[in-house]
């Protein structure tokens, strides 16, 4: 039975890290592990994607979450919520859906603090037959009704990944007809049917290139000079060098387990996950409940801040500075990623104002100076600020692109969602650090809301580089923009997205896009009007910034009951939603109509301190505390 390990380095020499693995997330097989009934359980799980493939082609990551919720013995306690059609939206259904959520997601957490995710020599001796069997398993489980694999699980057949995805079953062991449900058949078919593997586009022709498969005059040219550089540089080919036993030692790093199979991830989303998460949690004003979920995760977010620059004389290598960031997954990948550290920083300055009793020692100034540094670092001349390293180069230079399938990799870019999440930071920052770089920060707020207003598009909404897609810039550009002092009343910008936002509305209260934007660059809806409850909670959040409930609470009523029903039985929604609706609620008596929005997650905070009865509230200098 598979087993997630959790910081854990292994028994491997060549495996090193710098901060004793924290945030390390790996699987192992255990042919002894499991009741006949977890088994079951696994199988059913399995099965049932399987069955649906064709339907719902994410998995739901049921194989750790089995794992962590038997470890802790959680049962959901409170009873699942109903909003009838026509039934008021009370305080207290609110309040139930929400503190399901948060008790459920509250015991997914790891003994690190982080909540686990994926992000997407002979083979017998780097796997063990239990591999090979999962990797076949997630082939078989995401092959396109037409035989073919696309890009992506939701993407439509494409010579270059069919072609890959037929070789990886026949380097597995199946035969030319093998495969569940005659899946090399299928797709050698589809492969004919399509011009034959000549389609296929430049990197393929390598990879067939190097197995043997293909003449390597039929492939782009490649520099030779790489086969005699010297054996102390990364990219050279020796497996006796040391660099290549580090590589082989984090193998496990980039592979996942679920119930559709094992496939191999770029890198995971610990850092990421765990800095929404917490900030959501902290929204829910119930910190009285989950203390030690909040102190395990303020921990963890500060032994995954990447405390030193790169090493040596970085910078004649191209690298950036990363003293002070945070990464996408962990402190070891080294990776600096600037809306990763705007929000890791948030997480650190909202916990600051927690007492030390409830959620741990806050970060040290000087960490927090160092962040600052790094975000300001990333600010381009548009305004705006790119993920890794500072924009610079000319944009004319993606003509080079070589893959001919990936778009804008060549060089770095200013995103909407970067700009927001960083200066959210420093605004809050700002706020509780006045004196630091004051002129600076400022300055940099300015240019950044300068950047969001200038890109948005014609129909007001933001092109979202990295979510799908235009509902997802655009709440992210609101954020931003509320955060600033941007209002409805004093901004066109918000008020052309909350036409956007409310004309793209569904008749059941949600939203729905197709990752179809991303490529189309134009607004797609999902297939058969249906509503998606992430993309639901991202347009909620959004309009909640805008202020709608001043305007008409009702499409906010109507999205918060989508969001209520969909909770699952085991009680995970969308949190942060749910906190802003119960609190407008509570305020207003059952309506959405008095108060003003409070919404902790965009980082608008000056306080959280007591009340009456050791609870702990958060007000803004404008508001009144409720």
């Amino acid at each position: 039975m598979w087993r997630l390990k959790i910081a854990d380095g292994g028994n491997d020499p060549y495996i090193f890290s710098t901060n004793n693995f924290v945030g390390r997330q790996t699987w192992e097989f255990d042919p002894e592990a499991g009741s006949p009934e977890e088994r079951a359980q696994v199988e059913a799980a399995r099965q049932n994607f399987y069955n649906n493939r064709f339907h719902v082609k994410a998995c739901g990551d049921l194989l750790w979450r089995f794992q962590l919720l038997r470890e802790k013995n959680f049962q959901q306690t409170i009873d699942k919520v109903k909003i009838e059609d026509g039934e008021e939206i009370t305080y207290e259904k609110t309040t139930a859906a929400l503190k399901r959520a948060v008790h459920y997601l509250s015991a997914l957490q790891t003994n690190d603090g982080h909540w686990p995710a994926q992000i997407a020599g002979h083979l017998d001796s780097v796997f063990s037959e239990e591999y090979r069997k999962e990797m076949l398993r997630y082939i078989y489980y995401h092959q396109n009704e037409d035989g073919g694999w696309g890009l992506h699980i939701e993407g439509h057949s494409t010579m270059f990944c069919t072609a890959l995805n037929y070789i990886c079953m026949r380097i597995l062991g199946e035969g030319p007809n093998g495969g569940q449900d005659n899946a090399c058949a299928r797709a050698r078919n589809w492969i004919r049917d399509h011009g034959g593997i000549t389609y296929i586009p430049s990197w393929g022709k390598t990879w067939l290139s190097i197995l043997g498969l293909f003449e390597w005059s039929g492939a782009n040219p490649m520099p030779p000079e790489f086969w005699i550089l010297p054996s102390f540089l990364p990219m050279h080919p020796d497996p006796d060098g040391d660099a290549f036993k580090k590589h082989l030692a984090r193998i496990p790093d980039y592979l996942w387990v679920s119930e559709d199979g094992m496939t191999m991830q770029s890198v995971g989303s610990q850092s990421w996950d765990a800095g929404l998460v917490i900030q959501a949690f902290l929204a829910t004003n119930l910190v009285d409940e989950i203390g030690l979920t909040l102190q395990k995760g303020h921990d963890f977010i500060k032994k995954s801040q990447v405390k030193e620059n790169p090493s040596g004389d970085f910078k004649s290598m191209f690298r950036h500075i990363s003293k002070g960031s945070w990464t996408f997954s962990d402190q070891d990948n080294g990776w600096q990623v600037s809306d990763c550290t705007g929000e890791g920083l948030k997480c650190c300055l909202l916990l600051s104002m927690l007492p030390s009793e409830i959620v741990g020692d806050k970060m040290g100034d000087e960490m927090l100076f160092d962040s600052v540094n790094i975000l300001l670092s990333l600010q381009g001349k548009k305004g705006g600020f790119a993920g890794w390293e500072p924009a610079g180069a000319q944009e004319w230079l993606e003509l080079l692109n070589p893959t001919e399938f990936f778009e804008d990799i060549v060089v770095e870019h200013e995103y909407v969602e970067c700009t927001a999440s960083a200066i959210e930071a420093l605004i809050l920052f700002k706020k509780l650090y006045p004196k630091h770089r004051k002129e600076e920060i400022e300055n940099s707020i300015v240019k950044g809301i300068q950047f969001i207003e200038d890109i948005q598009t014609a129909d007001g909404s933001w092109y979202g580089n990295w979510g799908v897609c235009f509902i997802y810039g655009t709440y992210f550009a609101l954020s931003g923009l509320a955060a600033a002092g941007k209002s409805y009343s004093n901004c066109n910008a918000i008020r052309k997205a909350v036409k956007f936002l409310l004309t793209k509305q569904r008749e059941d209260g949600g939203w729905g896009e197709s990752y179809l934007s991303c490529p189309k660059k134009i607004y797609i809806p999902l297939e058969g009007d249906q509503s998606n409850v992430v993309q639901t909670a991202w347009a909620l959040m959004a309009l909640i910034h805008s202020s709608q409930v001043e305007r008409d609470p009702t499409p906010l009523h109507h999205a918060a009951k989508f969001l209520i029903n969909s909770q699952l039985q085991d009680g995970l929604p969308i949190l942060a939603d749910l906190f802003d609706l119960r609190k407008r609620l509570k305020e207003g008596e059952g309506a959405f109509g008095i108060g003003h929005p409070i919404d902790l997650i965009s980082s608008k905070t000056t306080s959280i301190h007591p009340k009456e009865g050791g609870e702990y509230h958060v007000s803004k200098d404008w508001e009144i505390l409720w």
